[in-house]
C-alpha cells in the first residue's frame, strides 16, 4: 500500500498537467510536424499527398519575390517595433514608478492599449490616418495616404504595434523597478545622479532580467505578426511593403489553397524566428545581470 501512495504521489504532479499536454500535442505540436512532414510533398488543394519531391517546395518559395521581400519586411517591422515598444515602457515605467495621488489614473491610461485587440486598434488608428477625415493629416496639415504610400504604410504598421505593447511592457517594468530596494535609488541620488543617469546605470541593470524577457515576447510577436497587416493592407500594401511572412503564408493557405508553399512558408517562418531568439539568448550572458 505504501508503494502504491508514494508511487502515485509521485506521478500525481504529472497527471494535472496531461490536459495541458494534450492539448499543446493536438494544436501546437501535432499540427507543426504535419506541415513539416508534407512540405516535402506535392499537395492538391485540399491538402492530399501526391508525390515526394523532396526539397523542390522550399526551392519554389525562395524564387518567389514576395516571399523574399516578405521576410525583409518582417525583419524591418521587427527591428524598429520591439526596442521602441520595450523602450517606450520603460520610459512610462521610469516616470511613474513613484507612487501619487494620481497613480490610479495614469497606471490604467498607460495600460489601457494592452485591452484592445488587434483588430479594435487596427480601426482606431485606420480612422486617424485615414487621408480625408484622419486627425494625423488635419494636425499636420498634410496629405498624404498612409497605407498606400510604400515610404509610409510599414511606418504606419509599427507604431500601432509599439502602441499596442506598450501597455504589456509598461505593466511588467513598473512592477519590476518598485520591487527595487529603496537604499539603492536614494543612495545614487545623494551622490548627484539626475533622474537619467539614475535610470540608465542603475534602474535598467537592475530590471534586466524584466527586459529580457519582454525582448523575448516582444521579437515572437513581431516576428510571427500578421493581423495588421491583413487587417489594414489585405493585398500586401502598396508594392507588397507590408507584406509579412505570416500573412503570405496566411494568404496562400487560406485564399489560394497552395499549401505546397503553405508548408514551406511556416517552417521557414519557424526557422528564422528561433535563430532570433537564439541570438537573442547568446546576447543575455552579456547584458543581464540576475544579481
Amino acid at each position: 500500500m505504501k508503494t502504491k501512495k508514494s508511487l502515485f504521489k509521485a506521478v500525481e504532479p504529472y497527471l494535472y498537467l496531461l490536459s495541458a499536454f494534450a492539448l499543446m500535442f493536438l494544436f501546437v505540436y501535432y499540427p507543426f510536424g504535419i506541415s513539416i512532414f508534407k512540405s516535402f510533398f506535392l499537395t492538391n488543394s485540399m491538402g492530399t499527398i501526391r508525390e515526394f519531391i523532396g526539397f523542390e517546395n522550399y526551392r519554389y518559395l525562395f524564387k518567389n519575390p514576395t516571399f523574399i521581400k516578405a521576410i525583409g519586411n518582417t525583419l524591418k517591422f521587427t527591428v524598429f517595433a520591439v526596442p521602441l515598444s520595450v523602450g517606450v515602457g520603460f520610459i512610462l515605467a521610469v516616470a511613474a514608478s513613484k507612487k501619487r495621488k494620481l497613480s490610479p489614473l495614469y497606471e490604467t491610461l498607460f495600460s489601457l492599449p494592452m485591452a484592445m485587440s488587434a483588430s479594435v486598434s487596427a480601426m482606431i488608428f485606420e480612422l486617424m490616418f485615414n487621408p480625408m477625415l484622419g486627425i494625423i493629416n488635419r494636425v499636420m496639415n498634410l496629405d498624404i495616404n498612409w497605407l498606400q504610400d510604400i515610404r509610409t504604410a510599414m511606418w504606419v504598421l509599427i507604431i500601432i504595434r509599439v502602441w499596442m505593447n506598450i501597455g504589456f511592457n509598461y505593466l511588467f517594468l513598473l512592477s519590476a523597478i518598485r520591487g527595487l530596494p529603496e537604499d539603492i535609488l536614494e543612495s545614487a541620488e545623494v551622490e548627484g545622479a539626475n533622474t537619467v543617469q539614475k535610470a540608465a546605470r542603475i534602474v535598467l541593470p537592475l530590471v534586466s532580467p524584466t527586459v529580457f524577457f519582454l525582448i523575448c515576447n516582444s521579437l515572437a510577436k513581431a516576428m510571427t505578426m500578421s493581423g495588421l497587416s491583413l487587417i489594414l493592407t489585405s493585398n500586401g500594401g502598396p508594392s507588397m511593403s507590408t507584406e509579412t511572412m505570416i500573412s503570405f503564408m496566411y494568404k496562400a493557405a487560406a485564399d489560394s489553397q497552395n499549401y505546397n508553399i503553405a508548408y514551406p512558408a511556416a517552417i521557414v517562418a519557424f526557422g528564422i524566428t528561433m535563430v532570433a531568439v537564439v541570438l537573442t539568448f547568446i546576447y543575455e550572458k552579456r547584458g543581464v545581470f540576475y544579481n
